[in-house]
Order: C-alpha cells, then sequence, then structure tokens
C-alpha cells in the first residue's frame, strides 16, 4: 500500500482520511503494521525539522477514529492498540526531549567564538583526551590481548552504575564532532570564507562551559537519534513503568539474545583487525623496529616551535618511518574484498586513495609523537600545538611529493579525506576539519583511529559504483573452497530450472555430509554502520531465509531433477536430515536462527571445514603462536561436532559470558523532560585474556623476541618497556 497519501493527510490534519488508510493497512498485513508505518517515512519524524505537534495530534486523532472503526468491523484491537500506543508515544517522548535540546542549543554562547575557534577548540579537546588516556594505560598483564580498551572500566560522568571503555570513549567524542562540526556550519555558513584570523593564541576547550554544555547537548541529540533509529528500523519497543509515581520509557532490543550477537561482531571486527596487525608485525618484525626507531628519531628532531617542518621531511627519511605505518595498514586491508582493488572514480583509483591514507597515518604518527614529547600541560601556549591549523596546499603538495603523483590527483585525495559544510562522509572517514580559505585543522587523533575498509566501501556507495558481482565471486569462491574437503560431497554444477511451484530455482550450494542433506545460501553484504543499513542487510537475510525454505520444499517434489543435475550421486530418496545455512562475509548476524535456519558467516564456515586447528598469536616480551584448540576429535569431520559448532562458533565461544546488560539512562535537560532508557551490553571483561594468559606461557617455535630496549610494535615510537610492556 502507498502510504504517501497518508502522509498528506497527517499534513493537511485530515484525521479521518488518515483513520480510513490506517483501518485498510492493519486489515490487509496486521503482523506488519507497525513496521509498515515507521518503513513508510509517512509519520512525524521526532528529529526532523519538519516534525510539528500538530502532526502528531493529528496521528493520535486518526489511531483512535481508526481504531472504533476496526471494533465495528468485530476486529480484535488488542494488538492495534498496543502498536499504536507505542508508536505514538515514542514520538511524543523524543520530540519533547529534542525539542528542549533544540531550545538549550539556541542559548549557548559557545557561538561567540568565530567558526575556526569553536571548530579548533574541540578538535583539541580530542587530542588532548587521547593524551590523557595514553598516560593512564597500564598493562598488568605480560601480554596483549586487543581487547584492553573494549572493557568498560571508566565511570560515566553524571550516570551511577554505567561504566564506558576507552575505545566508546573515543568514538562518543568523535560522533558528538560529527553532530556539533555539521551544526557550526550551518550556523557559520555565510561566515566560513570571510574569515581572516586563524591564529588563535593560547586557545584552549578548557574552563568553557558553553562549550560542555554544547558537548553534553550533542551527546544526548546522538542518542535520541540512536534510539528512534532502532525504533524506526530495527523493530525496538517501549516499554513504560511507573515507579513512585514516576514514569520510565525504556526502549528495548525484540530479543536481546540476538542483540548480543551483534555487539559479539562489533568486537570480533577489532579483534580481527588486531590479529591481521599482529601477524603483520610477526612478518615483518625486523624491519618494523628498525622503521619504529625511525619514527622516533624523526619526531625528536622536529622543532615544536615551527609546526610547518613536517612539510619539509627528506623523501628518505619519511619512507624509513613509514615502513611500519604500511605494515600495519597493510594487516588492516586483509579484510577489504578484492573486488575493490581495481575500481576508479573521477580519475582516482583506489590504490591512490591507499597512498593518501598511509601518507596521512604516517605524518599523523610522527607529528604526534613530537608534541607529545615536548607537551606542557601548564603552558596554555602549547594546546593549540595539539591540532593546529594549516594550508592545505601543503598536504597536497607533500602528497604528490613523496608519492610521485600529479599534483591534480593529490588535490582529490585530500578533498576526499577533507571533512567540510558539505561531506560527503563523516567526522571518522574525513578527519582533515575544513575552517575556509583553504585551511583545515590537523588533529592526528582524528586520522588515526580511521578505518580505511570502512571508508573504501561507503566511499564506493556514495560514489554509486555497481558492485553486485562480487556477490557472485563471493558465492563461487566458497564453493570451489568447500569442494576440497574430502569429507562433504559438494555440487558444482549449474542446478537451474523451473520448479514444480512455477518459478524458476537456483541452488547456490547443495551439498552431503554424512546422511544429512547440506543447503546453504551465499550473502555478501557490506558491513552495516547504522541501524537504516541493518535494516537494508536484514531484508537481504529474511529474503535469504525465504529461498533457503522454498529450495527444501523444493526438494521434497522435485528431486529427480535435482538428482539428474547434481555432480555426485544422491540417494534415491531426499533425506530428511536437512542442514540449513545462510552464509554472509560479515560477523553481524552469525548464530542467529530464523524460521529453521542459521547464519554463519564464511570465516567460520571454512574455519569448520577448512582450517580445524585453530591458532592464537598473543604479544608480549615475545611474540608467540600456538596450536590451543582442534575442532575435530578425530581426523574427518562428523555432523554432530558440526551442529555443536554451529551453536557456538570458535569466534565466538571466548565472548559468551563477558557482556553485563545494562539499562542506561538519558540525560534530561528540564525537569519536566521525559525520563528515557535504552537496554545495552556493555562489555566488562577481556574475552582472550585467560586464552592469551595460555599461549603466552606455552613453549613455540615460532616465538620472537622483542627487547625490553626496542621501540614498541604499536607504533607510539616509545620503548616498548614503557608502552606496551610497562609493569606494575
Amino acid at each position: 500500500m502507498n502510504l504517501k497519501k497518508f502522509k498528506n493527510a497527517l499534513i493537511d490534519s485530515n484525521a479521518t482520511e488518515a483513520a480510513a488508510i490506517l483501518v485498510n493497512l492493519y486489515l490487509e498485513k496486521p503482523d506488519k503494521f507497525k513496521k509498515s508505518l515507521l518503513l513508510s517515512n509517512s509519520l512525524p519524524e521526532p528529529m526532523g525539522k519538519s516534525f510539528s505537534n500538530e502532526k502528531l495530534k493529528t496521528l493520535r486523532l486518526a489511531f483512535l477514529l481508526a481504531g472504533k472503526q476496526l471494533i465495528d468491523k468485530n476486529v480484535d484491537i488488542s494488538k492495534y492498540a498496543s502498536e499504536f500506543i507505542q508508536l505514538s508515544e515514542a514520538i511524543n517522548i523524543i520530540s519533547q526531549n529534542s525539542k528542549s535540546n533544540e531550545e538549550r542549543l539556541n542559548e549557548n554562547s559557545f557561538f561567540e567564538y568565530s567558526l575556526s575557534e569553536q571548530l579548533q577548540m574541540f578538535c583539541i579537546y580530542i587530542e588532548d583526551q587521547h593524551r590523557l588516556a595514553k598516560e593512564m594505560q597500564t598493562n598488568e598483564k605480560k601480554f596483549l590481548t586487543g581487547m584492553e580498551k573494549e572493557v568498560a572500566k571508566f565511570e560515566v560522568d553524571d550516570v551511577e552504575g554505567i561504566k564506558i571503555s576507552e575505545s566508546d570513549r573515543l568514538e562518543s567524542l568523535i560522533e558528538i564532532a560529527n553532530t556539533l562540526f555539521r551544526f557550526l556550519y550551518y550556523k557559520g555558513e555565510k561566515s566560513i570564507e570571510n574569515a581572516v584570523e586563524f591564529d588563535h593564541e593560547n586557545i584552549s576547550p578548557y574552563n568553557i562551559g558553553s562549550l560542555e554544555e554544547i558537548m553534553y547537548l550533542s551527546l544526548q541529540r546522538n542518542i535520541l537519534v540512536d534510539i528512534w533509529g532502532k525504533f524506526k528500523y530495527r523493530e525496538w519497543g517501549l516499554k513504560v513503568i511507573e515507579e513512585d509515581g514516576i514514569k520510565y520509557h525504556i526502549f528495548v532490543p525484540s530479543s536481546e539474545d540476538d542483540y548480543k550477537k551483534e555487539r559479539i561482531a562489533i568486537n570480533r571486527y577489532i579483534y580481527r583487525d588486531h590479529i591481521n596487525v599482529q601477524k603483520s608485525n610477526l612478518k615483518h618484525l625486523k624491519e618494523n623496529q628498525k622503521s619504529a626507531r625511525d619514527l622516533d628519531n624523526v619526531s625528536s628532531a622536529l622543532d615544536l616551535n615551527d609546526l610547518h617542518n613536517i612539510f619539509k621531511l627528506e623523501k628518505k627519511r619519511f619512507f624509513q618511518a613509514n615502513t611500519i605505518i604500511k605494515n600495519i595498514l597493510a594487516g588492516q586491508l586483509e579484510s577489504l574484498d578484492d573486488i575493490y582493488y581495481n575500481l576508479e572514480h573521477d580519475g582516482i583509483k583506489i590504490t591512490d586513495l591507499f597512498k593518501g591514507f598511509e601518507y596521512l597515518f604516517t605524518i599523523a604518527m610522527i607529528y604526534q609523537s613530537t608534541v607529545l614529547k615536548k607537551f606542557d600541560q601548564d603552558d596554555i601556549s602549547h594546546y593549540k600545538k595539539l591540532s593546529p591549523i594549516m594550508d592545505k596546499v601543503n598536504f597536497i603538495n607533500q602528497l604528490s611529493y613523496l608519492y610521485n603523483i600529479e599534483n591534480e590527483v593529490a588535490e582529490k585525495i585530500i578533498n576526499i579525506l577533507t571533512f567540510t559544510n558539505d561531506p560527503l562522509l563523516d567526522v571518522f572517514s574525513q578527519p582533515l576539519i575544513y575552517v575556509g580559505k583553504n585551511k583545515v585543522i590537523f588533529c592526528p587523533t582524528l586520522i588515526l583511529q580511521m578505518n580505511i575498509v570502512r571508508i573504501i566501501e561507503m566511499l564506493v556507495a556514495k560514489w554509486g559504483i555497481d558492485i553486485a558481482n562480487k556477490g557472485l565471486v563471493f558465492e563461487k569462491q566458497l564453493r570451489f573452497i568447500l569442494s576440497f574437503n574430502p569429507f562433504i560431497q559438494v555440487n558444482t554444477n549449474k542446478i537451474e530450472f523451473k520448479a514444480y511451484d512455477g518459478r524458476d530455482v537456483e541452488f547456490d550450494f547443495i551439498g552431503l555430509f554424512e546422511d544429512h542433506l547440506l543447503l546453504i545460501e551465499f550473502k555478501h553484504l557490506q558491513i552495516p554502520f547504522s541501524d537504516r543499513i541493518k535494516k537494508n542487510a536484514l531484508g537481504t537475510i529474511d529474503f535469504g531465509i525465504e529461498q533457503i525454505n522454498r529450495r527444501e520444499d523444493i526438494i521434497k517434489h522435485d528431486w529427480e531433477k535435482i538428482k539428474e543435475e547434481c555432480s555426485f550421486e544422491l540417494p534415491e530418496e531426499p533425506p530428511n536430515k536437512v542442514i540449513k545455512l545462510l552464509c554472509t562475509n560479515i560477523f553481524d548476524f552469525s548464530t542467529i536462527i530464523c524460521e529453521g535456519v542459521e547464519i554463519i558467516d564464511s570465516s567460520s564456515l571454512l574455519k569448520f571445514f577448512m582450517s580445524p586447528k585453530i591458532k592464537g598469536i598473543t604479544i608480549g616480551s615475545e611474540i608467540n603462536e600456538a596450536l590451543y584448540k582442534k575442532l575435530w576429535k578425530g581426523d574427518h569431520p562428523t555432523v554432530q561436532e558440526f551442529k555443536l559448532f554451529l551453536q557456538c562458533p570458535v569466534a565466538i565461544k571466548p565472548f559468551i559470558n563477558c557482556y553485563e546488560r545494562v539499562f542506561k539512562p538519558l540525560m534530561k535537560i528540564k525537569d519536566e523532560d521525559n525520563n528515557i532508557s535504552f537496554f545495552d551490553y556493555i562489555l566488562i571483561k577481556d574475552p582472550y585474556e585467560n586464552l592469551n594468559n595460555e599461549i603466552f606461557q606455552s613453549n613455540t617455535r615460532n616465538s620472537k623476541k622483542i627487547g625490553r630496549n626496542e621501540p614498541c610494535l604499536c607504533g607510539s615510537g616509545k620503548k616498548y618497556k614503557k608502552c606496551c610492556g610497562v609493569q606494575k
């Protein structure tokens, strides 16, 4: 049903017409009533500029009128009533708190500063918070797991009993920046190119109440946007409870267990990147150690009083210091699909972008190391050196010179990585912050947190480049790899025909494992970084589940056709034991079961069938690689072992008991604002601590010693004993 008329009815305050549309929608799809309304974009958006109380009032009246009409039709409206109460209440409470946020924002005096001052202050704050966090870092263990920054151990200001991790704290700051910078650009849009003063003496973000307030307001807005996104796109519910006469509105996921699995996926990505980087370190240990020394020497030689010396680095010295960065980034790129490497847009190759990332990472690491070595927190003049304002042309010319690329190409690369008043991506992906007159703020922490794979995937999507065939490549590769396992029979022929139901059918994967038929549907997805994209991914998942269950039904009716086309001999009768899997390239939905179909990621699937000997890597005074688990008890896999594995793949198992469920309250601006909380999981212990301790203590021939006076492999420029090897 087209709900554009419903949206127009709300705009026209026509509750009667809106009610008639609601009645038809509910009668047509009662099970999808709430979801259809939310995804139609016809409801008043509580965070949108066009929101009005009049639209909400019309919506509520339409719900009531429609309810009466449904009762007259002898329809049980208990489900309808529950859903319309949730919908109208969610819109109401979020819009009311959002309005208080906006009113307080308009009263804030931070806008008295110039736009460049506003932006630079916040970048300085990000950089200084990173500095303080590094000073607080301790490692009581003798090894690194890669999850140290992910464990929630810091108390949240003004919220009793809630803790946050170091990574979440930095991510929250950058999310605030992403929201705040867009608003500051909006407020200062007319003046951005008229600015004449960019050298702000003694600029500091501290002891400025208006900045502190605007940060809290931005954080609150981000949380409200996130809550509405989960309610709108992810089918979260709203529960209202009352204690001591006070109402509390709590947003909860439809399945806490499935949400936990999604949280696990986030940490799995982090751990995967850690392992890839450590493998790269292991492979390039000696050259990385030399490069770390070179980086330390280059940063020590730079003059803090002439920051533009960073653009005068000799090519030889730059690339000596650059080696460790290059190898670390190569580790990151291990998870990038091959299909991206040959792409090009507007004269820019993806491989050209790699050079831009590598360049910015290197000068950011050198510059940050220089400043932090000589930084005096008691000297207010030092703060602007944390995130200085520089001419963008310096970055363009240096990139062109160092990497021997045309100046025009270098300019396009730097522009892609620059956040402006009309940004292509977000602050996470565009770390050079534009302040007008072709000047940018150079904030090393914003650069060093970049996730290259995420940025490339987002850019390609924004550019509209069609990479649909990556799904076919993904399917073909997995089928090819699995065919080498001698313990399962894998069909290598194309099985495609018109099924008994009159529709065409094609089998992605059909195999025989002992006496079980193995049905697999492959779906290649972009890692979803927002609830809206996750909703789209789930739509693809739902379609895949529907396909698998239809194929299971077709097997019962068209077995003879399947037998004819299959590359191996199938039994006379269709097996009554079937394993149904939906295999994706991402971690986000692994082990979720829906309609009898289990979702698994390709990494876990291949791990069981093709690489059952599980190795672990830990980095301490030595780099250790050791066998700590075997997935098969014997010399071949069994169905029983596979079924147990599917319940909890080896990559997920360490995380299962490391989370704590919490309800996080939202800060109120006014006393009369609504009490809003939302459900979440926080990581309360390191999943790999015990595991790495076992690996670290094991004797292995692959161990490589890291001297305590050697530069630390994390790239900090410090000696190992004063960085990751610090002991208490």
